[in-house]
């Protein structure tokens, strides 16, 4: 009776940290001293046993924008989410819908390729439960960020999205930038990191965020790009980045910095996968949003109210 009322217990404060304390699923583990998947186990029978019940505020109006959105710049999919007050709401919410939609568009015998970020790592997060897709392989999108938050690298990232979908995942052996051309065509030439390479090309499915060139920005943070590459990268347009990879406010690839040499797909890799699932949300980020758009990177899109707002009154009007 005890082991039955402590199941209980652990079922409904597993459910309160997630729902209302907005505590990630590795967060909660760490919480309650077990593992991830025992969380992702608890919140499951939470939400068939009724304790939990979701429902949702979504406007007509909601609807109207995803469909507009995806007729003006000729999206498969849009899905919008409410506009939260902070940072790490947003995520968060913008993770749930993701892991979502990334359950529906999985397929048998297919490549998942997977960016980075703490975005995506809510993403991650949020993928509840075990699904198995016999014959899917997932590989990390770009090199490795060795001073990114936990959970937030690429491998790292890639790899519990695997877990997930039982779908072995794979690295690329490399970080993210070198300095100089010579250290990265040596490291583009290693056999190993040619066949991780060629694998994300292969993908058939590829999911990323996206990031802007603020002070505040992830890569200038953690060191990535320095004071003097931003101001070179500014002077060429840039407006944000894909997966590392610099663009404009058109979608455009600018010119790197001498400095900059990245290990990873490229933008032209990138839009060559056929389904492409752009997760990105808040008003820092309108601006690379829309240039993705632009761009033609992304063919499912899911981002927030504000940001959805502002990117129709950019798009082009329909022919």
């Amino acid at each position: 009776m005890k082991d039955l009322e402590k199941k209980a217990t652990d079922m409904a404060r597993a459910a309160w940290l997630y729902y209302i304390e907005q505590f990630t699923q590795s967060q909660i583990a760490d919480k309650l001293g077990v593992s991830r998947s025992t969380v992702i186990r608890l919140l499951q029978r939470a939400r068939l046993s009724g304790l939990v019940t979701i429902t949702l505020g979504v406007s007509g109006e909601t609807f109207e924008l995803e469909r507009d959105l995806e007729r003006r710049f000729g999206l498969k999919t849009v899905r919008i989410v409410p506009e939260a007050e902070d940072g790490e709401t947003q995520r968060r919410w913008l993770g749930q819908v993701a892991a979502g939609t990334l359950q529906e568009m999985a397929r048998k015998n297919s490549i998942l390729a997977v960016s980075w970020g703490r975005t995506l790592r809510a993403m991650a997060d949020s993928l509840s439960g075990e699904v198995s897709v016999p014959g899917m392989r997932t590989v990390a999108l770009i090199g490795g960020l060795h001073n990114a938050d936990r959970g937030t690298n690429p491998y790292e990232v890639a790899e519990l999205v695997g877990q997930f979908f039982n779908a072995p995942a794979r690295a690329l052996y490399a970080p993210v930038y070198v300095r100089n051309a010579e250290t990265a065509a040596g490291l583009i030439s290693d056999p190993g990191l040619n066949e991780a390479l060629d694998m994300a090309r292969r993908a058939s499915l590829v999911v990323f965020s996206a990031g802007s060139l603020s002070e505040n920005a992830t890569m200038l943070k953690l060191g990535y790009v320095n004071p003097t590459e931003k101001d070179f990268l500014q002077r060429q347009g840039a407006v944000g980045d894909i997966a590392c990879r610099w663009i404009d406010a058109d979608g455009a690839p600018v010119a790197l910095p001498p400095t900059i040499h990245p290990i990873g797909l490229s933008l032209n890799d990138l839009r060559a996968i056929p389904d492409r699932l752009m997760v990105a949300g808040g008003a820092s980020k309108v601006e690379v949003i829309l240039a993705s758009l632009r761009g033609g990177y992304a063919t499912h899109l899911i981002t927030d109210e504000a940001v959805a707002a502002q990117l129709l009154s950019h798009a082009p009007e329909p022919t």
